[in-house]
């Protein structure tokens, strides 16, 4: 159960990363609401992360991680490490062209951006004074990336999957300890995020140094590992390239909605976020580097098999997710967010916007265990093509439910395009003999869909009955949805049980350490 352990170390971590991810969006909540400077900042955040998905994430890993963890595992150490200084090298280059440019011509780049902003020139001025603050976060976490997929391929995923806690600590810190020194709790928070990046790098590079992968500078030498690199990552960067083009739509319609909207989506997308990073993430994490070892060793039918337990698994936390982010959401958001600068009202429209966007929560998972299978093959084609036929339903969606539904029809539109996505790689996945129909995964998905049903009906049952209790203080109100939350979690585990799904014992295997 190694594949088990090593997913629930990193999504252990992952849990305490977004638990001061939610302090970090209290602390947004409280100080900035949902007016302009939220929206700003809520773009100045996300901009960095449009490029993140190519140079530190996405396109980078499906290149880097294959690559490197076969070289250690056919090559050996000083083969592998040879080949990450070239890259390393390559990459700080390109990362310090990018800044200075966007540096420079972000006054001109946001307002093409983001039309809609012209109409409230004070939304306009937060995005751009606090994305020349967040920016320069995209080299550090690039690097920060880089020593990560070291690192992995070591196993060493306790000490990635612990990164990111780090990085929200560090912005809860200079926002609680040092607000008044800055012109605005917006300043703070950006800068916060800066400070973030360096800290996460710093967390991966000195065990990796420790351990021997403490990268040089070199002259970067063309040779056949750094071209099938290239090679790998040019449909990749494509690929994350279709996706951020359709962020940037994105963010181009949601510019067009009332003041609060696209701070509506972000606080909502946060809490999505909690189960989608806990579990797929972790699970993608974990499988490329095993996935990639497998397959370079050609074991294919190990290479199914953790696969698809890793279908089961992640689905088994994950649909228990999804019911409580869709029939707990007003309960949720009001907890989590309602106080300070943040309204009922705020509350309410977050909530619907958080529905929306956890239908698609299996969608999301399930596209990080098939694209991880195309990545570890270095196919790294496949999913754009996926990707691209999601985009379209978004766009279409997005522009046709936006006008009468605002946030929330946008949220719709991206689980929808996260469904189109899963399904094709599923399929192509099928097609190509890769993923198998066993009959162990066809007894635990009809099973799941009994547990699941059950589970609904006494989550509703149990929320209606604690309704007068929300009218409470905000201890009252926390304690009520711990309680219902704690009540579904059981409630899901003994139909699952009893539905056979998966058994206490199956359990108790699955995080066995010996």
């Amino acid at each position: 159960m190694h594949l088990i352990r090593s997913i629930t170390t990193v999504g252990s971590y992952t849990i305490g990363s977004r638990f001061f991810g939610f302090m970090r969006e209290v602390l947004t909540a409280s100080f900035l609401g949902a007016g302009a400077a939220a929206d700003g900042l809520v773009f100045a955040i996300k901009f960095p992360s449009f490029f993140r998905r190519l140079f530190a994430e996405g396109a980078f890993n499906a290149s880097f991680v294959p690559l490197f963890a076969g070289l250690l595992a056919t090559k050996g150490e000083e083969e592998a490490r040879s080949f990450a200084e070239q890259i390393l090298t390559l990459w700080v280059g390109a990362l310090f062209i990018l800044i200075l440019l966007i540096e420079v011509f972000l006054p001109v780049i946001l307002p093409v951006l983001l039309p809609g902003f012209a109409s409230t020139p004070e939304r306009l001025f937060y995005a751009i004074e606090f994305s020349r603050i967040t920016f320069p976060f995209i080299f550090f976490i690039s690097i920060t990336a880089l020593y990560s997929g070291i690192l992995n391929s070591f196993d060493k995923f306790a000490l990635v999957a612990s990164s990111p806690m780090i990085g929200n600590m560090v912005i809860i810190a200079v926002v609680l300890g040092f607000h008044t020194a800055f012109l605005s709790s917006g300043s703070a928070i950006a800068w916060g995020v800066m400070l973030c990046g360096i800290a996460q790098c710093l967390w991966v590079w000195i065990p990796a140094y420790r351990r021997g992968m403490g990268l040089r500078f070199v002259w970067p030498r063309f040779d056949g590992n750094v071209a099938t690199f290239f090679k790998v990552l040019a449909p990749a960067a494509f690929g994350s390239g279709v996706v951020q083009v359709n962020l940037f739509i994105g963010a181009f319609i949601a510019s067009w909605l009332p003041t609060g909207a696209i701070s509506y989506l972000s606080y909502a997308d946060r809490l999505n976020q909690l189960p989608l990073s806990v579990i797929g993430v972790a699970v993608s994490t974990v499988l490329l580097p095993i996935l990639s070892r497998h397959i370079r060793a050609k074991s294919w039918e190990e290479a199914r098999q953790v696969q698809n337990q890793a279908i089961e698994f992640s689905m088994f936390l994950t649909l228990p997710s999804t019911i409580a982010l869709i029939f707990l959401a007003d309960p949720l958001v009001m907890v989590v967010f309602e106080r300070g600068a943040f309204t009922a009202l705020d509350t309410k429209a977050t909530a619907w916007t958080l529905q929306a966007l956890a239908m698609g929560l299996p969608a999301y998972v399930l596209i990080k265990i098939f694209s991880s299978s195309f990545f570890a093959r270095q196919d790294t084609r496949t999913p754009i093509y996926t990707a691209c036929a999601g985009i379209g339903v978004d766009i279409a969606l997005s522009l046709a439910l936006m006008g009468a539904y605002h946030q929330v029809g946008i949220a719709f539109a991206t689980a929808a395009s996260a469904w189109m996505n899963a399904l094709c790689l599923g399929y192509l996945l099928w097609r190509q003999g890769h993923f198998v129909f066993e009959k162990r995964l066809i007894h635990f998905g009809s099973r799941m869909l009994a547990t699941c049903g059950g589970t609904v009906v006494l989550l509703k049952s149990m929320a209606v009955m604690a309704q007068p209790f929300f009218a409470g203080g905000e201890l009252e109100r926390g304690s009520v949805v711990v309680g219902l939350l704690g009540v579904g979690v059981c409630g899901f585990l003994v139909f699952s049980h009893y539905m056979g799904a998966i058994r206490f014992h199956d359990l108790k295997l699955m995080f066995a350490r010996t």
